[in-house]
């Protein structure tokens, strides 16, 4: 009995503690959030991260938030120290690393944040990126400008970046893709656990 209250306190704190700080390095939670609050199109934010920064694992799409692009070269890294270790070390003037959920520009945007910590932060980065393009479309007056805008200002390679934006936007909304949550992913996995440890001492 004793250890069952144990395994009970356990599996609560799974949805007080651990829920809210992995939400916080959620692409796909921060890019619904912020989307709203920026008022931008349903699902724009989040296209655009899966241009950025998406990966497909599973058969579902989900936007890796310690993704760094480095001369047009693209890095995944399991963890943010590894990713932030990787961007002291190689930052500079003359290089163009392109940072986080929603790739944003050192070259470019460096000197809207306080540290290389806080750019690669998914909140702040995710939060910048739906500040950014509701300023875009703020002076271009469409959205098809601003999402352009967003990444480049040449225009073939405007056009090339708005139809893959597109190409994800129209699924989404048509709802033909599948995403995924990170935290829903790593709850799941505890849950799991938990549900293992209850059957084992026959609770359940």
């Amino acid at each position: 009995m004793y250890l069952f209250k144990i395994i009970i306190v356990l599996f609560s704190f799974i949805f007080i503690i651990p829920l809210k700080s992995e939400e916080i390095y959620d692409c796909l939670v921060l890019t619904e959030k912020y989307g709203k609050e920026f008022k931008l199109p349903n699902k724009l934010l989040t296209s655009i991260s899966f241009v950025e920064s998406g990966l497909k694992k599973n058969k579902k799409y989900i936007s890796w938030p310690w993704t760094l692009n480095v001369d047009g070269k693209a890095k995944y890294f399991d963890t943010k120290k590894e990713a932030l270790d990787y961007l002291r070390q190689n930052n500079s003037k003359k290089k163009n690393i392109d940072v986080g959920c929603m790739q944003i520009s050192t070259k470019f945007h460096a000197k809207e944040f306080d540290s290389l910590n806080q750019i690669l932060d998914p909140v702040s980065n995710v939060k910048y990126a739906a500040k950014f393009l509701r300023q875009l479309y703020k002076v271009h007056k469409t959205w098809n400008e601003a999402i352009s805008r967003y990444h480049s200002s040449v225009p073939e390679r405007k056009e090339i970046y708005l139809n893959k934006v597109y190409s994800f936007w129209n699924k989404l909304r048509q709802k033909k893709i599948s995403t995924t949550q990170l935290s829903e992913t790593k709850t799941n996995k505890k849950i799991k656990y938990f549900r293992k440890e209850l059957k084992k001492q026959n609770y359940m």
